[in-house]
């Protein structure tokens, strides 16, 4: 493929990947919230520290208990747009690898249901009295969740790609990799999930630092800078063990023509963020440049990703065969509707960011 993925494909196949890309990518940033800011609780609960201020006290844990309830609904609501067009692109690949998950997948409802509530216990003030070792049960229990979910994901985007190994699934019902696989691609998702939630706590942050002492501004600042930093480090690592133990044609695919240019900017992508978190560590505080200079890089880094996830799986699968289904699909009505839907749901999600952010501008500082 000699033009960037999906162009070489026809026009509906085309149009159908790009559409799934990019609305996964959006669902993506808010799971990466999601599931980043949960482990940072579960680690600031569990492990508070012996400073004045406890760490599940400072103000990157307290913003994170105040948001993640509603970082999770924004985060299921964007991924029902991704969770259609797979259904579309990926049809036989998807429906499959769901039915030979089983009970792994049919608890991932339920799982999100759990994980839902427990995130309003953990912000609310009953917690507060509970022992500690409560207290850190239910943070734990609440990452693990979301960790368990996104196991699930990954072990079905691996069975979608491993059709020859269906009917042992199917027989056995042991999954065909090894969990040296399966943490291979999950290392790269978590790891960067940590780069994307330090770039949006920088602009959350940053909004109310003009309230709060240097002594306050300046640790937080630095706390951003190593969790984005070491989650990008993170990421080249297991990026690059990913490459070295992939197969043949995995990697082939990797370093074809239409996929080499998304690894490129997923490099300037990082290079970016890496950028800007050490120039707000030297000065000690959160800017507007400097944190407009990660946000572009992890957007970059998100997207580039994504493009290079699917770009992966196109190469293994046999996409010829999927053509027509995607040109009857073209063929279906419909495209108004979703386009009007999609403009109402992302004016909610964006009405519902400004009024909790209203309210939080109205409440005192968080110590």
């Amino acid at each position: 493929m000699n033009l960037p993925f999906p162009l070489g494909f026809p026009a509906p196949t085309a149009f159908y990947l790009t559409l799934y890309i990019l609305t996964f990518a959006l669902h993506q940033a808010f799971m990466h919230y999601v599931l980043a800011g949960s482990l940072y609780v579960a680690w600031t609960t569990s492990f508070p520290g012996r400073d004045s201020v406890s760490r599940n006290d400072q103000p990157i844990a307290a913003t994170l208990r105040d948001w993640l309830p509603f970082l999770l609904s924004a985060a299921i609501t964007a991924g029902v747009a991704p969770l259609l067009f797979i259904q579309i692109v990926y049809q036989k690949q998807f429906y499959t690898a769901n039915l030979l998950l089983w009970w792994r997948w049919m608890l991932v409802v339920p799982i999100l249901i759990i994980a839902f509530y427990l995130l309003y216990l953990l912000k609310s003030k009953i917690m507060a009295h509970w022992p500690h070792i409560a207290r850190s049960l239910v943070a734990i229990s609440t990452a693990a969740c979301f960790v368990f979910v996104g196991f699930c994901w990954t072990a079905n985007h691996l069975l979608s790609v491993s059709e020859a190994r269906w009917p042992e699934v199917y027989v056995t019902g042991q999954l065909p990799f090894t969990p040296f696989e399966v943490l291979a691609r999950m290392g790269i998702w978590i790891s960067d999930s940590f780069a994307t939630l330090a770039a949006i706590l920088a602009w959350q942050l940053y909004r109310r630092q003009s309230d709060r002492s240097a002594d306050i501004v300046g640790p937080a600042t630095r706390n951003l800078a190593v969790m984005a930093l070491g989650g990008l480090g993170l990421l080249t690592l297991a990026g690059l063990t990913y490459i070295l133990t992939a197969a043949d044609k995995t990697r082939d695919s990797l370093f074809d023509s239409g996929t080499l240019p998304y690894l490129i900017i997923s490099v300037v992508g990082v290079a970016m963020q890496v950028a800007g978190w050490f120039q707000q560590w030297r000065f000690g505080r959160l800017t507007g440049l400097w944190s407009t200079v990660v946000s572009t890089g992890s957007v970059l880094t998100l997207l580039a990703m994504s493009f290079a996830r699917e770009a992966i799986r196109a190469g293994v699968l046999d996409m010829p065969q999927l053509f027509q289904r995607h040109a009857d699909a073209a063929k279906v009505g419909g495209f108004t509707v979703f386009l009007i839907f999609t403009v109402l749901v992302s004016a909610a999600i964006a009405w519902c960011f400004v009024t909790v952010h209203r309210g939080l501008k109205v409440q005192p500082p968080v110590a």
